[in-house]
């Protein structure tokens, strides 16, 4: 059975909800832009970490994986790739190590995992703080107990100074907490 995007969204969908649904600390968002919109993942999981998720489906091609894969490393401390059965040992040979795999059943009712993804520590600070909308980042000014006359600067010079002077664990959790609390997506 030959599943498009939207058929194995559902099933993904169905199975993170079954998962996380007692979870209140827990948000899963849909098509989630990555640097200004130059890249999206498809799903993405924020808990204590932030954990995407591609989705390649039968009537998709594995073109842009690459291009991909470079917005998704530096982001992602978790990566699962969701496949049709026909690209699984081509994408065995492109993602890393790391990344989990999962195939739709050849009955296209189930997803199956193939390789348990693992987990990496390192994430680039500026895709992260990419994340953030403009009051995120005033919120961030507060956290980080800078003087509340910095809210008057503009989205990028902000960026530009937390960049160089925030800490990458501080960050973290406060894009977490912003991406978790998000209201108004789209």
């Amino acid at each position: 059975m030959l599943l498009n995007d939207s058929g194995v969204r559902s099933l993904l969908l169905k199975e993170l909800k079954s998962q996380y649904q007692n979870d209140p600390d827990t948000r899963i968002v849909n098509e989630l832009g990555i640097q200004n919109g130059q890249s999206r993942i498809d799903v993405a999981v924020i808990k204590g970490i932030i954990h995407g998720f591609e989705i390649k489906s039968d009537y998709d091609t594995l073109d842009r994986l690459p291009r991909q894969m470079e917005y998704y490393n530096k982001l992602f401390q978790r990566m699962t790739i969701v496949s049709s059965r026909k690209y699984y040992k081509e994408i065995c040979e492109m993602v890393p190590k790391w990344w989990g795999i999962k195939v739709i059943s050849s009955d296209g009712t189930r997803l199956i995992e193939k390789r348990k993804g693992r987990k990496q520590t390192s994430q680039d600070k500026d895709v992260l703080l990419g994340l953030l909308w403009k009051k995120d980042l005033e919120d961030l000014i507060d956290v980080l107990g800078y003087p509340k006359s910095m809210k008057k600067l503009k989205k990028h010079q902000l960026l530009e100074i937390f960049s160089k002077e925030a800490d990458v664990n501080i960050i973290q959790q406060h894009v977490y907490f912003s991406l978790k609390t998000r209201q108004n997506w789209r």
